[in-house]
């Protein structure tokens, strides 16, 4: 329970945040409700990439189903990727999964050293 309310108060503190300040505050974000409401098991990686892996995933099909793919197969294009858009929205995914997760991590690993555990 613990690990999809985490998911979840990353999910949307995130994307309210990226909506107004720059793509990285999402990822501060992961770190603090880390921080805040972690336990000590090993779900905090998980806890931070799937919370941003799925708005970023979201958000990229919503602007791929909009501009009509134009810009994902561009980029495919440029990286001679296959010219799928759903690659680049998997890969935003990823991208943005890495970053939240590693930031949960440091959050943790930041309440074990303050709290001596």
């Amino acid at each position: 329970m613990n690990l999809a309310l985490r998911v979840l108060l990353i999910a949307v503190f995130g994307f309210l945040a990226q909506s107004y300040f720059p793509w990285w505050s999402s990822v501060i974000i992961a770190l603090v409700v880390e921080l805040a409401i972690g336990k000590k098991n090993g779900t905090a990686f998980f806890s931070g990439f799937y919370g941003l892996a799925i708005p970023w995933m979201v958000l990229a099909t919503y602007i791929d189903v909009n501009s009509g793919s134009v810009l994902s197969v561009r980029i495919l294009e440029l990286f001679k990727l296959p010219q799928y858009s759903i690659v680049m929205i998997v890969l935003t995914g990823l991208l943005g999964g890495l970053a939240g997760g590693v930031a949960s991590l440091t959050g943790s690993w930041i309440k074990r050293a303050i709290t001596n555990d």
